[in-house]
């Protein structure tokens, strides 16, 4: 059966489609997607279909708004029904949710970057990639709810005091630089940019904050970095004898494609340049150790494998609190790798023998190497590695996120023969999706297809892998 999209050759012809009007879009995001059937909302009558308006009298904005005035022992909730206003009166568990789902957690839509940023990655795109990866978000829900980080340049001072009053902690926060001019020139902004008297109000009122610097050589680093870390420093709970405060400092390289047209001219962190940032880094994370009883400061993952430096071991992680900036994934893979290691002589040997090619991006296929020589020790078992090369983005992009599925079909089908039985494609190059898309809109059944192999997609660890194949 062809697979369609909702057009109107399924319908009547006498049914006009007319298009949503901006207040019908705002309220079907405001639509109940399902109602815990246990749940106070089932028990008082509201039902999936419904639409949330108000909570306490309160207008609910967006999932942060429904939990905050959700919270407490009693709720008033005023629902849409068809052209029924209804009033509902409920009495719940102290931290009891409602048992309400939504079609999106943002019923006003992601508030979106007017930022210029010299090194950002959407401004290195070409046309015709996955819609998701054009979208420049900057908003303070999506960093409170998933970690995304933001410039609190894109704000109000409605929503900054909605951030104090609500109390949304942790918050994750590009800082970049604290020097305003430096920060303003990188954010692409006509003016100065300064950011500590915005860190510091919010560390006023207990909000933890991770912070963020994307560093561009020539740009924020050097006596730059120094005095933005100092700065954020100052503003380390333990200094400031206050929950509050700025926790944590990512440090991750500047990604840099061959589409910078008309950008400002940008430099990569070679692997002497990210040497000797390390090694300054570790002198002064030796220092946070003793003095804030953290590292306080996280340079990624990619610093280490650019520069041939081992990684810290995972206690020096602290929890991976920030594995989505890159930093300890290769960590967890090597201590994971090393405990499959342990065991791979209790696998039965296979028959009949069977092979197997695993896809990796060149930053980390050392890494995927180590893996596929543990797996070989299984007889009957031959696996080997395609270290992909990004011939669409160039640039410095090596990671195995960002290939696209014309680069890896390109490769795998040049290894001719050599190619395994089983391809072992690792989850992140794939959105989540019924057809597992590629950045570039390929599916993974379509791949399949193109190179006449069966495709099992794993996750990041080495014993998903091994389970995949054995």
């Amino acid at each position: 059966m062809p697979v369609t999209n909702n057009t109107t050759d399924t319908l009547s012809p006498n049914v006009k489609i007319e298009p949503l009007t901006i207040a019908e879009k705002k309220l079907q995001r405001r639509a109940i997607v399902k109602v815990d059937p246990n749940s106070p909302a089932a028990k008082a009558g509201i039902k999936a279909g419904d639409y949330l308006q108000e909570i306490n009298g309160f207008p609910i904005l967006d999932i942060v708004d429904y939990q905050f005035h959700s919270a407490g022992d009693a709720a008033d909730i005023t629902i849409q029904r068809g052209e029924e206003t209804l009033r509902f009166s409920l009495v719940k568990g102290y931290e009891e949710d409602l048992g309400i789902e939504f079609t999106d957690d943002l019923f006003d839509r992601i508030h979106t970057c007017k930022n210029n940023c010299t090194f950002c990655f959407l401004r290195q795109q070409p046309k015709g990639l996955r819609p998701s990866l054009y979208i420049k978000d900057d908003d303070y829900r999506l960093s409170f709810l998933h970690g995304n980080y933001l410039t609190l340049t894109n704000m109000n001072e409605t929503e900054f005091e909605r951030i104090v009053s609500q109390k949304l902690s942790p918050l994750f926060v590009s800082v970049h630089a604290t020097d305003p001019e430096v920060r303003g020139r990188l954010l692409g902004r006509k003016e100065a940019e300064p950011i500590l008297p915005r860190l510091e109000s919010l560390a006023n009122v207990r909000i933890q904050l991770h912070t963020q610097i994307v560093l561009c050589p020539g740009y924020n680093d050097g006596d730059v970095l120094r005095r933005t870390i100092d700065d954020l420093e100052a503003l380390h709970p333990e200094n400031r004898g206050t929950y509050g405060g700025v926790v944590t400092v990512a440090i991750v390289p500047v990604g840099l494609t061959q589409f910078r047209d008309k950008l400002p001219g940008l430099t990569t962190c070679s692997p002497e340049y990210s040497r000797s940032l390390l090694e300054e880094l570790e002198t002064r994370r030796a220092k946070y150790r003793k003095t804030l009883g953290a590292n306080f400061v996280f340079p990624s993952d990619e610093f280490y494998l650019n520069a041939g430096l081992p990684l810290p071991s995972a206690k020096h992680y602290e929890g991976f609190k920030l594995l989505e900036d890159g930093i300890g994934l290769v960590r967890q893979f090597m201590d994971d790798h090393d405990k499959l290691a342990k065991k791979i002589h209790k696998f039965p040997a296979l028959t009949p023998a069977r092979s197997a090619t695993l896809i990796t991006g060149e930053l980390a296929s050392s890494l995927v190497n180590d893996l596929a020589n543990t797996l070989n020790k299984v007889e009957g078992l031959s696996v080997n590695v395609a270290a992909i090369h990004n011939s669409f983005f160039e640039g410095n992009i090596t990671v195995t996120g960002l290939l696209t599925g014309q680069d890896v079909e390109r490769a795998l089908i040049e290894m001719g023969d050599e190619l395994g039985e089983i391809v072992v494609a690792p989850s992140v190059m794939l959105r989540e999706s019924e057809d597992h898309e590629f950045i570039d809109n390929m599916t993974i059944g379509e791949l399949s297809e193109k190179i006449n192999r069966k495709i099992v997609i794993v996750d990041r660890f080495p014993h998903s892998v091994a389970e995949a194949i054995l």
